[in-house]
Parts: structure tokens; C-alpha cells; sequence
């Protein structure tokens, strides 16, 4: 029986969780939503999901970066440089979404669906929003008002950025996983509300995908910004094929995505990035480390594509999570938790997910 109970917080009158402790005791809804999908349980997915769209955006705020649609971050939001958190992801409605598509699947006569089509409709506009004329999802604190966000950067790896003054893009910023969760957010959107205009968008959105494919380093840019594309080999590329479909990509893609992966392979699972390009970082927490819940959406994704050794990999971090040992992040320098959370709710929902897998 998977215990996510000591991360349980009843907020609004909705059983939702905090993301870790001790660092994290706010509830996130990337953390939330991807929880939910690993441990596959409705009534926390339904609860995510009714507690996001009760603070789903209504303004343009550039202090909490809150946009019309935009779903949260964090809640409450976190101060970072005189600004708050509370909207500073570009991939939060993308979830809300791709949640409430897989709730529905899971249970077609719920009423949630009925009850929530316009907060529905109105993530999906959000993304509409920031596609730019390429069809790539955009990220900008200009779209809140803002010169800056609290973070960084927006998308889950939102400490630093490789190769950018102080770690942060020039926006606007295209980041490829991103662009890929807010394509699948697309899709779920065209699928619930039985939209022609969000399937025509979700169309320019996958045919966009091949100007983020780096034919240099086999894999695709961590971002683009305004001072060009942001290589690295890194964990994104293999993350996003859990949010595309087979046809999303050439078969020499998929190839290629998986050999340049090779370097990040680990005894226990693939790096965020290289050694070499995680000692460029100005902050190791997402450079050569490995985090547990990457890991089971990595092997759920190499599952729909046939990636056997790349499934293989992914299970390796099972070696080292043993008990009650739920770790947001993994240090390969010694073998164990970095400095950060645990117990970790989506790494519980990682051993969850390898539990129950094949």
C-alpha cells in the first residue's frame, strides 16, 4: 500500500498534498497531477484537479506571474526576488489538462468533466496564448505584465539554465519538454471538449516539433531563446516521450534521442545531463543528479515506444529506494539522497509505479 499520508493536507475543503518535507510544504500541481498518474488514483487526481481550478487564473499579475487560465505553481506561493511563485510554470495547465483527459478515461461517468469544461476551455486558450508563429508554446514574463519571474525558469527544472547569464534564458523562451507537455495538454483539451480548433493547434504544435531536434547533438535543445538554441544531452528528450505519440518523432529520431541518452546512463538511472555539462552549472540540484519520478515516466515512455534497454536503465533506481527511503533526488557521487525533501510525494509514486510494473 503505497503512504503518501504524511504529505496529506486538507486546503479549500479538498484532500491534496505538499510536495515534500521539509522543504517543499505547499502543493504543486506538476507534483500533484504526476503523482496521481504514477499511483493511478482517482480521488487524488479528482482532488488535484478540483483544487486547480478553484485557483485557476482570472488577471494578469506580474508579482505571482497569474495569467487568464494559467494554472498554479505552488500553493501558497513561495518570495524569490521579491516576486512570488505562485504562477511561475509555463507547463501547470498543460497537467491540468492531460490530468483531467486520463481521469476521464479512468472514469468516464464522473461528473467532474461536466462540472469543469470552462476551466477546461480556458487552460487550453491559455496555451493558445503563447504559441508563437511557429506553433511552439512560448514562455515570457512579459505575457503576466512582468519583467522577471520569481524562478528562473519555468519549466520542471526550474533552478538554472546551462550557458545564460546568472542561469536564466532571454525570453522569450521555447523550452522543449515544455512545448511537448503543452502539445499532449493541447490534445487532452481537443479530446474532452470535442474540439476542431484545439485538434488544428495540437496539429501545428506536433509539426513544430522539428525545429526543436538538434541534428548536432542528436537530441533535442533544452530551449531556445533570444540568443539562439541551449544545448545539452539531456534527461528532457527521454522524459518527453511519455507526453508524445509514436508518430511524433522519425524511428532515426527515437534512435538518436536514445544513443546521445547513452551518456546519462547511470547504475542507478539517467543523469539530469552529462557530468561535463552539470559542472557548468551554477547550482548541481537539477545538473548530474537523478531524480526517482523521472525515472518511472522516462520507463513509462520508453514503454509506448519499444525501448527496452531504456526501460532497463530507468529501473535501476530501484536498487537504491528501499522502505520508507522516498528522496526527492538521487547523487550519484555517493549513492544516496542529495540535501533536499524526503519524504518526496512523487518519488513515493515512482516506487508506486515500479511496484506495479512488468
Amino acid at each position: 500500500m503505497t503512504d503518501f499520508q504524511p504529505l496529506l493536507q486538507s486546503r479549500d475543503g479538498l484532500d491534496v498534498y505538499n510536495a515534500g518535507l521539509p522543504r517543499f510544504p505547499r502543493n504543486f500541481t506538476r507534483d500533484g497531477i504526476i503523482t496521481a498518474l504514477l499511483a493511478k488514483d482517482t480521488h487524488m487526481m479528482e482532488q488535484q484537479l478540483r483544487f486547480c481550478a478553484l485557483h485557476q487564473g482570472d488577471k494578469f499579475d506580474p508579482v505571482t506571474g497569474e495569467e487568464h487560465g494559467k494554472i498554479h505553481h505552488e500553493w501558497p506561493g513561495f518570495p524569490i526576488r521579491e516576486q512570488l511563485t505562485t504562477y511561475n510554470a509555463c507547463d501547470s495547465a498543460a497537467f491540468f489538462l492531460i490530468g483531467a483527459k486520463w481521469l476521464n478515461q479512468q472514469e468516464p461517468n464522473n461528473k467532474f468533466l461536466e462540472a469543469y469544461k470552462p476551466a477546461i476551455k480556458r487552460a487550453a486558450e491559455y496555451i493558445e496564448s503563447h504559441l508563437n508563429d511557429d506553433g511552439l508554446f512560448e514562455e515570457s514574463p512579459s505575457y503576466c505584465g512582468a519583467k522577471q519571474f520569481a524562478l528562473r525558469v519555468t519549466y520542471w527544472k526550474d533552478s538554472v539554465i546551462l550557458d545564460r547569464p546568472d542561469g536564466e534564458p532571454l525570453y522569450p523562451a521555447v523550452f522543449s519538454l515544455a512545448h511537448v507537455q503543452n502539445l499532449a495538454g493541447m490534445r487532452a483539451a481537443a479530446q474532452l471538449l470535442d474540439s476542431d480548433h484545439f485538434s488544428a493547434l495540437a496539429g501545428r504544435m506536433a509539426t513544430a516539433i522539428s525545429y526543436l531536434f538538434d541534428t548536432q547533438t542528436g537530441t533535442l535543445f533544452t530551449a531556445i531563446d533570444t540568443l539562439g538554441p541551449i544545448r545539452a544531452v539531456s534527461s528532457d528528450a527521454l522524459h518527453a516521450l511519455y507526453y508524445l505519440e509514436p508518430t511524433d518523432l522519425s524511428p532515426d529520431q527515437v534512435e538518436s534521442i536514445v544513443l546521445a541518452s547513452e551518456q546519462l546512463e547511470s547504475q542507478i538511472g539517467y543523469l539530469l545531463m552529462t557530468p561535463e555539462d552539470g559542472h557548468r552549472m551554477k547550482r548541481g540540484y537539477h545538473a548530474d543528479t537523478v531524480w526517482p519520478f523521472e525515472q518511472a515516466l522516462i520507463h513509462a515512455g520508453a514503454q509506448k515506444f519499444g525501448l527496452e534497454r531504456v526501460m532497463r536503465v530507468c529501473g535501476r533506481v530501484m536498487r537504491v529506494l528501499h522502505g520508507d527511503h522516498s528522496p526527492e533526488l538521487l547523487s550519484l557521487k555517493v549513492i544516496e539522497p542529495a540535501i533536499a525533501s524526503n519524504p518526496q510525494l512523487w518519488t513515493i509514486a515512482a516506487k508506486a509505479y515500479f511496484g506495479n510494473s512488468d
